[in-house]
C-alpha cells in the first residue's frame, strides 16, 4: 500500500470522473513542459469493470518515470517533496486541484525567498 496524490478537476478526487483529465489535457501538458515526457517502456496495465484491460503509460519527470495518468487523473505514489511540488504546478497549469487519498488539498505558495512551495490545507 501506498499513499497517493491526485490532480483532479473536482474537490474530491474520488469524483474526478465528472470533470475528467483528458489525454489529450496531458498530452498538452507535456507539450508544454519539457521536463514532462510520455514514457515508451513504463506503463500499468488496468481492467476495467467489464474485464477490458487497458495499457496506461506513465508520464516522466526530468527523464525518469514519476507519474501516470489514468482515466480521469494524473496519479503518483508516495511522492517525494520534490514530486509533491511539480505536482502542484502541473495541477495549476490544468486549471485543477491537487488532493490527497485522505482529502487534502496541496497549492502551490511562495517561501519568504520568493521560492516556490507546497501549502496543505487539511479540510
Amino acid at each position: 500500500m501506498g499513499y497517493d496524490l491526485h490532480i483532479v478537476r473536482t474537490e474530491q478526487w474520488s469524483d474526478a470522473a465528472a470533470m475528467p483529465i483528458t489525454k489529450a489535457d496531458v498530452d498538452q501538458l507535456i507539450a508544454s513542459d519539457g521536463s514532462l515526457s510520455w514514457s515508451t517502456t513504463d506503463h500499468i496495465d488496468m481492467a476495467d469493470e467489464y474485464g477490458a484491460t487497458t495499457r496506461y503509460y506513465l508520464i516522466n519527470w526530468q527523464g525518469e518515470p514519476a507519474f501516470w495518468w489514468w482515466r480521469n487523473e494524473v496519479r503518483c505514489k508516495n511522492p517525494s517533496d520534490a514530486q509533491t511540488l511539480k505536482l502542484a504546478q502541473m495541477a495549476a497549469a490544468l486549471g485543477a486541484f491537487l488532493v490527497g487519498d485522505d482529502g487534502e488539498r496541496y497549492e502551490l505558495g511562495r517561501t519568504l525567498f520568493g521560492k516556490p512551495k507546497v501549502i496543505v490545507r487539511y479540510s
